[in-house]
C-alpha cells in the first residue's frame, strides 16, 4: 500500500475539495499493475512515434494494439474487483459530449471521410484519457506517469536538436522531427508543457535529481529554440514565468527560470533565422494568413452554425472561404483552437469544449490552492499541471490543437490527482469525522 496516498495533509485538502463542490465517483485502486504498465508503454511509443520511426511495424499497429490491450486488461481488473469505471464530473462528461459533437459533425461535413477519420483519432485520445483516470490511482503512479512523460519528451527533443546540428531543417530554417512532431508548432507546445512537470518532480528530490531535471529542461528549451515557432516561444515564456512565480519551494527555481527567460530573449534578438519574426507583424505574411484563417473560420461557422463544416475539415473549406484579397489559396489549417472548434463542430461542439476548458481551469486552481494550504506533497504536481495547461492555452491562441494528444493527457492527470486526494479522505474516516464535528 502506498502510504503517501493516505497522508493527513492530502486528506484535509480533499475535504476542502468536497466542500468546494468538486465531486468524484471514487473507486479502489486496481488489483494489478498490468493495465498501468501498458499505459506507460503506450505513452513511450507515442513520444517515440514508433510506427513512423520504424515503418515495418506499421502493419502491426503497435500503438493501437497496446491501447486495446490496456483497455481489455483494465476492464478485466475492474470486473474481477467488482469496480465501476471512474467518471469525473464534469470534465469526463463534457469530454464525452465533445466527442459526440465531433461524431455528429460527420454526416454534414464538407468531406465525410476526413471528418470520420478525425473523429476516430479523437476517440483514441478520449480512450487514453479514461485509461489515465482509471489507472493512475495513487501518488506513486502519478509520479511514475509524470516521469515517463518527462523522459519520453527527450526523444523528440534530442532528435530535433540532432536534425538542427546536421542541417536537416526545412526550407524556412525551422527544425522538427517526424510524425506529429514534424509540425514545429506542435513539437514546441508538447515540450513547453513538460517544463513545469520536470521542475516539480525535482523539488522534493536530491541535488543530483534537481540538476538532472534542469538539464532536461535545458534540452527542451534548446529544441523549442530551433523550431522557430513563435507560438512555441510564447508558450515557453509563459510556462517559465509561471514556473518561477508558482514553484518557489526551492530558491533556485525562480533564478534558473528567469535565466532561461533571459536566454530566450537574447536568442530571439540575435539568433532568429526564420524569415518571419516578432517585428512588424502588421506586414507579416504569416500573421496575415493566420488572421485570414480566423475570418474564414468565423464565416464557416456562420454558414454552418449547428454542426460546423466537420471536424478536421477546415482545411477542406479554406479555399472556399479564403478572403478574396488574399494572395494565395494554398491549403491552410486554422491557427486558433477556439475558432477551430467553432468552425469545425459548430455550437454543438463549441459549448462543451469551452465548458471543459473552464471547468478544468477552475478545478486546477482550486485543487492547487487547497493542496498548498494542506502542505501536501501533491501540491507541486498540482501546480505543475495547472501551469502546463495554461501553457497549452497560450499556444492554442496561435495554433489549432483541439484534437492533439497532450492537453487531454494533462486533463487526465489532473482528474487523477483530484481522485487521489479524495480517496485519501475516504481512507481516513477519523479525519473525516473530525471535519464533520
Amino acid at each position: 500500500m502506498d502510504r503517501t496516498l493516505y497522508s493527513p495533509s492530502v486528506a484535509a485538502a480533499s475535504a476542502h475539495m468536497r466542500a468546494a463542490g468538486i465531486q468524484f465517483r471514487v473507486s479502489r485502486p486496481s488489483g494489478t499493475d498490468l493495465s498501468f504498465g501498458l499505459l506507460l508503454l503506450f505513452l513511450l511509443l507515442l513520444y517515440a512515434n514508433i510506427a513512423v520511426l520504424m515503418p515495418s511495424l506499421e502493419v502491426m499497429r503497435p500503438m493501437l494494439v497496446i491501447a486495446l490491450a490496456a483497455i481489455a486488461t483494465l476492464w478485466l481488473e475492474k470486473a474481477v474487483a467488482g469496480q465501476e469505471f471512474v467518471l469525473v464530473w464534469p470534465e469526463s462528461h463534457l469530454l464525452i459530449t465533445f466527442l459526440a459533437a465531433a461524431a455528429l459533425s460527420v454526416p454534414a461535413a464538407l468531406w465525410t471521410r476526413q471528418a470520420a477519420e478525425y473523429t476516430m483519432d479523437f476517440a483514441k485520445i478520449v480512450t487514453i484519457y479514461f485509461l489515465i483516470i482509471n489507472t493512475v490511482d495513487s501518488e506513486k503512479r502519478l509520479r511514475i506517469f509524470m516521469w515517463c512523460m518527462v523522459l519520453g519528451g527527450l526523444i523528440p527533443a534530442l532528435a530535433t536538436i540532432r536534425n538542427y546540428l546536421t542541417g536537416l531543417t526545412g526550407s524556412d530554417g525551422r527544425t522538427a522531427w517526424i510524425g506529429f512532431f514534424a509540425n514545429p508548432n506542435e513539437l514546441a507546445i508538447s515540450l513547453a508543457i513538460l517544463i513545469p512537470i520536470a521542475v516539480s518532480l525535482g523539488l522534493s528530490r536530491g541535488f543530483f535529481t534537481k540538476i538532472s531535471n534542469w538539464g532536461i529542461v535545458a534540452v527542451y528549451v534548446a529544441a523549442i529554440f530551433v523550431t522557430y515557432s513563435r507560438g512555441g516561444f510564447v508558450g515557453l515564456i509563459f510556462v517559465l514565468g509561471l514556473t518561477a512565480l508558482r514553484l518557489q519551494k526551492s530558491r533556485s527555481v525562480p533564478v534558473i527560470a528567469f535565466l532561461m527567460l533571459a536566454a530566450a530573449a537574447i536568442y530571439l534578438n540575435s539568433h532568429w533565422t526564420r524569415g518571419e519574426g516578432f517585428a512588424n507583424l502588421q506586414a507579416d505574411v504569416s500573421v496575415q494568413q493566420r488572421i485570414a484563417t480566423i475570418r474564414a473560420g468565423i464565416d464557416m461557422f456562420l454558414d454552418h452554425p449547428v454542426f460546423g463544416v466537420g471536424i478536421g475539415c477546415f482545411i477542406v473549406g479554406w479555399p472556399l472561404y479564403a478572403p478574396k484579397e488574399l494572395y494565395t489559396r494554398v491549403a491552410l489549417v486554422n491557427h486558433n483552437t477556439v475558432i477551430q472548434v467553432l468552425s469545425e463542430t459548430g455550437l454543438v461542439g463549441f459549448i462543451p469544449f469551452m465548458l471543459l476548458i473552464g471547468a478544468a481551469l477552475l478545478h486546477m486552481r482550486r485543487t492547487a490552492r487547497m493542496l498548498k494550504a494542506a502542505d501536501s506533497r501533491l501540491s507541486a504536481p498540482a501546480k505543475a499541471l495547472e501551469i502546463a495547461f495554461w501553457g497549452f492555452l497560450a499556444c492554442a491562441m496561435s495554433g489549432g490543437f483541439a484534437t492533439t494528444w497532450f492537453p487531454y493527457i494533462l486533463l487526465g492527470l489532473h482528474c487523477a490527482l483530484q481522485q487521489i486526494a479524495l480517496k485519501a479522505e475516504a481512507a481516513t474516516p477519523s479525519l473525516a469525522g473530525g471535519e464533520q464535528r
